[in-house]
């Protein structure tokens, strides 16, 4: 946009400026159906995956947001494997413990 003032022409590159600085700060929203639940494993692992494809498809976000954002949920992510390694492990044991409590 061309500008014969030159105070005008500065006005609106510092407002350009501003919005897109705050563009990239805006996060982007997830969309979620209500009520979200999360009570089984299979839920989570389908929220995880759909916050890394949307951070993954933001254009606006920086490399350094990304990368902290994906290392955020990547633990999450090992959290939610080491809880469903331990649920499994605790079911398999309590199979062991009825079944020497009836034989």
């Amino acid at each position: 946009m061309a500008h014969k003032d030159h105070e005008a022409r500065k006005r609106y590159e510092r407002e350009r400026r501003r919005r897109l600085r705050a563009a990239e700060r805006a996060p982007a929203s997830l969309a979620l159906p209500e009520p979200v639940r999360l009570e089984v494993v299979a839920g989570v692992q389908a929220l995880l995956a759909e916050a890394v494809m949307l951070i993954r498809s933001d254009a606006t976000a920086r490399g350094v947001e990304k990368g902290r954002a994906l290392g955020y949920l990547a633990t999450i992510g090992l959290r939610l494997i080491e809880a469903h390694d331990l649920t499994a492990r605790l079911e398999a044991l309590e199979h062991v413990l009825e079944l020497r409590s009836t034989g």
